[in-house]
């Protein structure tokens, strides 16, 4: 169920920031929103001791707060193609590509440093679980997102 409610607000997520800016608040409660889901499956899925449980969230949260950061030039680069979308030109199209390689670096960066920063701290079992969740999470949301951004175009 609690992968349905983050399916349904992705999509309408990526639905609305694919029509155009006008709708920033819209698009900043629906990511709020996802967020808040997205910590409530990680909550129930932890399973973690009390002693844990006070280090891993404030772990947590600095991550989600940095991977937000990521999120606003996700939102960025995604208005731009929508925005580009029907007239493409070539060096729009290179700086998007450029734009999106750099992203997924430095999503796979922050999520390298913080897994390495929780093993320093938390039993590698739990930094694992952490790990999977996170990432069948993501998964979820990438395949939306994909699923939502139409592919570009041949001329």
């Amino acid at each position: 169920m609690k992968n349905l409610v983050i399916v349904l607000l992705v999509g309408l997520f990526f639905s609305v920031n694919a029509q155009t800016k006008y709708f920033e608040s819209d698009i900043q409660g629906i990511r709020k929103d996802l967020r808040e889901a997205s910590k409530q499956i990680v909550a129930e899925n932890m399973l973690l001791t009390p002693k844990d449980s006070t280090i891993f969230w404030p772990l947590y949260d600095e991550y989600i707060a940095e991977r937000k950061l990521l999120g606003d030039k996700e939102v960025a680069i995604t208005e731009e193609y929508m925005l580009n979308y029907y007239l493409l030109e070539e060096d729009v199209a290179s700086k998007i590509l450029e734009d999106l390689m750099d992203l997924e670096r430095d999503k796979q960066s922050l999520k390298n440093e913080y897994i390495r920063k929780m093993k320093k701290v938390l039993p590698s079992k739990v930094v694992g679980r952490f790990y999977q969740i996170d990432r069948r999470l993501n998964i979820l949301i990438d395949a939306e997102r994909a699923s939502r951004i139409p592919m570009l175009k041949n001329d």
